[in-house]
C-alpha cells in the first residue's frame, strides 16, 4: 500500500494489530502442514546455500536468484555460491537436496511437493524434483524474519504439496499489448505464490500478437506493429520454465478472429476488406468451417507455432462464436444442411474435431472454453469454465477434464474475498469421486479491454494471491481476515521485486496532473473503486484507441477502506457497545466526508480530476449516513422510519457507478442501516 493510504487508515488499525511475536505466519499460500518449534536459524552474510545431490543449470539459477533476494532482504551480501556437497548438511547452511530433474517438459504430472526443516543448526530443503525445490525456496524466502538484533528463519518443519496440479493465470495481450518485461514481472509474481500455468491469450479481434514467418501478414497487418517475435516467445517460455511455470498458448478460433483476416480474408465468412476491430464485443468475421482450405491454413500455422510452445496443452478458445456469421452465409447454411448438422453447435463441434486431430498429430491436447462442450467433442479435450461453475460440473459429469475460471475474472474488479471463498470442487456438488478427480484446478483471468501494461499489475495483484492460495492450500484454509493480512504483506513483497502493485496510482496521477498535490484523490481511492466489468459509467465507453489514463485507471480494484469497514461493521454487529469499533468507524467516516471540499478544489484544476466529483459527493453522503447509523446502533435506538427509507433509497443510487467510479463501502453502510432500523431496546429501558 502507498504511504498516504496507510496514513488515512492508521487510526483504525491499532486495535487490530497483534504484537509481532504473536503474529501467525505470513506465508502465502499456506502450506499443507507446518509445525513450529523453539529456536531460530540466524541469517547473515556468512549464510551459505549448498546443493546436495542432483543439480542442473535450472536449479543453480534458482539458488542464485534466492541468494540475491535474500541479500536484498537482509541488506547484507550473501556471498557463498551454490556448490555441490556430500549429503551431509553443513553447519548453519541452507541445503537443497533434490532427487532428480523431474519432467523434461513440465506437465500436470510434475511432482511439486517439498519438505523444509529449519533448526538453529541449519535448514534443509528436500524435494523429488527441481520444480519442488523452486516451490520450497519461495517458502523459505517468505519465512525470513527480523528483530532488533538479527535476521533469522524460525525453527519449523513443513511438508507441502499443491491441492491441484493446474494453477494458472490467463493474460490477454490481444486487446492491449503487454511488453516483455511486464510479462516477466508477472511470471516472477506467479512463482512467488506457486502458480504454475501462464495462459497466454495471443490472438483476438483486436490483435494478433505472434510473429509468423509462414503467414507474415498475420502479425504485419493484424497487430499494429505490437507483437512478439519468435525469439521473444522462446525467451518467455524459457523464463517461465526457470520458475516452474508452464506456458499454454491460446489462439482463439473459430470466433474472436477478426485480426487473423486483416491479412488473410480468404478464410473468413466475410468478404474483404476486414480491419482490426477497435470496439469491444462481437467479432466482425469468423472462420469458415466448411472449406478444406481453412483447415490447411490452420494446420500449417499450428505446425509453425508448435516448436515455440513445448507444453502438451494447446488452447483453441472456442467461446462466443456468433451464429449470425454462419447463418448469414447461404453457402455455409447449405453445406451445414447437406452434411446433416442440425445447428451451429454441431457445426462448431465438427470444426473442433478437425482442430483436435491437427493438434493430436503434434502431440498436443486441446483445451477450450465451455461453449465447446458437446457430445461429439473428442474425449481427451479439457473444458475450461468461464460462464459459471455449473459448466465445470457439467464437463466433469460428461467425463471431460475441467478447469475453473468463472469466479476468478480479475477484470470484474471484485474484492479478493469474493475470489477466495470459491472452491474449485464444492463439497456438495453431487459429483462422484471420479468426476471430482477430473477437476484439474483453475485459472484467474486478466482480460484486457480496460487494462493496459500501465495498470495490469495493479489489477492482477495482490488479488491473484487469493486465487493462488485457493488452488494450492488445503480446502480448510478459509479465514478471510487472515487472507487479507497476508495479502498486504504479499503486496509489499511484490513491490520489492519490482511488480507495480500499488505504485501505479501515484504514477498515473502524476501524469494526469503534474505538479498538483493529489493526496485527496489518493485518500478517495481508499474507499472507491472501478466499476464492475459491464457496468455503465454514465455513458462513457472506451475502445482500443483510448488511452487508459483516467481516474478510473488509477483507482484500485479492492481498496483498503472497504475491507476495514467490513470488519468494523461485523464487530459492531456482534457487540453494539464495542467502543473501539464505534470510534474507528466515526473517525474514518468523518475523514471521508471531509474529503469533498478538497476534491472540489482539485476539480477546478483539471477536467480529468473533475471526474472525481460525483463519486466524492456520493462517498461523503454515504459516510454521513454511516455516521448517523452508528449513532443509532450504539445508542440502542431504532432509526426513524422516514430517515431509514430515505437513506436506503440514497444508498441504492450509490450502488451504481458515480461517473467513472463507484463507492466501495455502500454494502457495509447498508448493513449499518439495517442494524439501525431494527435495534432492540437496551436493558435500562431506553
Amino acid at each position: 500500500m502507498l504511504t498516504c493510504v496507510r496514513g488515512l487508515l492508521a487510526a483504525l488499525a491499532f486495535w487490530m494489530a497483534l504484537p509481532a511475536s504473536a503474529q501467525p505466519s505470513s506465508l502465502l499460500p499456506v502450506p499443507s502442514s507446518m509445525r513450529l518449534a523453539d529456536g531460530r536459524l540466524t541469517i547473515d552474510s556468512t549464510t551459505r546455500f549448498e546443493i546436495a545431490g542432483f543439480a542442473d543449470a535450472r536449479l543453480r539459477r534458482a539458488v542464485e536468484r534466492a541468494q540475491s533476494r535474500l541479500a536484498q532482504r537482509i541488506s547484507q551480501p550473501v556471498t557463498g555460491a551454490a556448490r555441490d556437497t556430500a549429503r551431509v548438511p553443513a553447519a548453519r547452511a541452507i541445503t537443497i537436496d533434490v532427487a532428480g530433474a523431474g519432467m523434461t517438459v513440465q506437465g500436470i504430472e510434475e511432482v511439486e511437493g517439498y519438505s523444509l526443516v529449519i533448526t538453529s543448526q541449519g535448514a534443509t530443503l528436500r524435494s523429488a524434483t527441481v520444480v519442488g525445490a523452486l516451490r520450497g525456496l519461495e517458502t523459505m524466502l517468505q519465512l525470513v524474519e527480523g528483530d532488533g538484533g538479527s535476521f533469522f528463519l524460525p525453527s519449523l518443519e513443513i511438508h507441502d504439496a499443491p491441492r491441484f496440479p493446474w494453477r494458472g493465470l490467463l493474460v490477454d495481450v490481444s486487446r492491449h499489448f503487454m511488453p516483455l518485461e511486464q510479462l516477466k514481472r508477472t511470471l516472477d509474481g506467479m512463482a512467488l505464490v506457486k502458480l504454475n500455468v501462464f495462459h497466454w491469450h495471443l490472438s483476438d479481434d483486436q490483435g494478433f500478437r505472434v510473429e509468423s514467418r509462414r503467414f507474415p501478414l498475420l502479425h504485419q497487418r493484424g497487430s499494429d506493429g505490437l507483437f512478439y517475435t519468435q525469439a521473444q516467445v522462446r525467451e518467455i517460455v524459457a523464463y517461465a520454465r526457470d520458475r516452474g511455470i508452464r506456458v499454454v498458448p491460446e489462439f482463439d478460433m473459430p470466433g474472436h478472429t477478426t485480426a487473423w483476416f486483416v491479412g488473410y480474408p480468404q478464410y473468413a465468412t466475410k468478404a474483404p476488406p476486414i480491419a482490426i476491430r477497435r470496439e469491444w464485443g462481437g467479432a466482425d468475421a469468423i472462420f469458415d468451417p466448411t472449406r478444406e482450405e481453412t483447415y490447411t491454413f490452420i494446420a500449417q500455422f499450428i505446425a509453425e507455432m508448435v516448436p515455440l510452445f513445448p507444453d502438451p496443452y494447446w488452447h483453441i478458445g472456442g467461446d462466443e462464436v456468433e451464429a449470425k456469421h454462419w447463418d448469414g452465409n447461404a453457402r455455409i447454411v447449405a453445406w451445414r444442411t447437406r452434411h446433416g448438422y442440425k445447428d451451429n453447435a454441431a457445426l462448431q463441434a465438427h470444426f473442433n474435431r478437425r482442430l483436435s486431430a491437427i493438434l493430436v498429430r503434434h502431440g498436443k491436447r486441446m483445451i477450450g472454453w465451455d461453449e465447446i462442450l458437446h457430445p461429439d467433442l473428442p474425449a481427451k479435450t479439457v473444458v475450461q469454465s468461464w460462464r459459471g461453475v455449473q459448466y465445470l460440473a457439467n464437463s466433469a459429469r460428461q467425463g471431460f477434464a475441467a478447469l475453473l475460471s468463472a469466479p476468478w475474472y480479475l477484470d470484474y474488479m471484485k474484492p479478493a474475498s469474493d475470489y477466495y471463498t470459491v472452491d474449485p470442487v464444492p463439497q456438495f456438488d453431487e459429483l462422484t469421486p471420479a468426476q471430482r478427480a477430473l477437476v484439474l484446478g483453475g485459472e484467474a483471468c486478466m482480460w484486457a479491454e480496460f487494462v493496459s501494461d500501465e495498470t495490469a499489475e495493479s489489477r492482477i495483484w495482490p488479488r491473484l494471491g487469493a486465487v493462488a492460495e485457493r488452488l494450492w492450500s488445503p480446502r480448510e484454509v478459509t479465514d478471510v481476515a487472515e487472507m487479507y493480512r497476508r495479502l498486504d504483506i504479499l503486496a509489499d513483497r511484490l513491490e520489492g521485486m519490482g511488480v507495480r502493485v500499488g505504485s501505479h496510482s501515484a504514477r498515473l496521477l502524476a501524469r494526469i496532473a503534474p505538479g498538483v498535490e493529489t493526496a485527496p484523490i489518493e485518500s478517495l481511492f481508499t474507499a472507491v473503486q472501478p466499476p464492475r466489468f459491464g457496468q455503465a459509467t454514465n455513458g462513457r465507453s472506451t475502445n482500443q484507441l483510448h488511452p487508459l489514463t483516467r481516474l478510473v485507471d488509477a483507482a484500485r480494484p479492492d481498496p483498503a477502506g472497504r475491507w476495514m469497514i467490513e470488519r468494523l461493521v461485523r464487530r459492531l454487529a456482534l457487540d453494539p457497545q464495542d467502543v473501539a469499533a464505534r470510534d474507528s468507524l466515526l473517525v474514518v467516516f468523518e475523514r471521508w466526508s471531509l474529503l469533498l471540499p478538497r476534491v472540489e478544489a482539485l476539480a477546478a484544476t483539471s477536467p480529468t480530476l473533475a471526474e472525481a466529483l460525483p463519486v466524492a459527493r456520493a462517498l461523503a453522503r454515504t459516510a454521513v449516513i454511516g455516521t448517523e447509523a452508528v449513532g443509532f446502533v450504539t445508542a440502542g435506538r431504532v432509526a426513524p422510519a422516514d430517515w431509514a427509507r430515505a437513506a436506503a433509497e440514497e444508498l441504492r443510487r450509490y450502488e451504481a457507478p458515480q461517473g467513472t467510479l463507484r463507492v466501495a463501502i455502500v454494502a457495509d453502510v447498508r448493513k449499518l442501516l439495517a442494524m439501525a432500523s431494527a435495534q432492540p431496546a437496551t436493558s435500562d429501558g431506553r
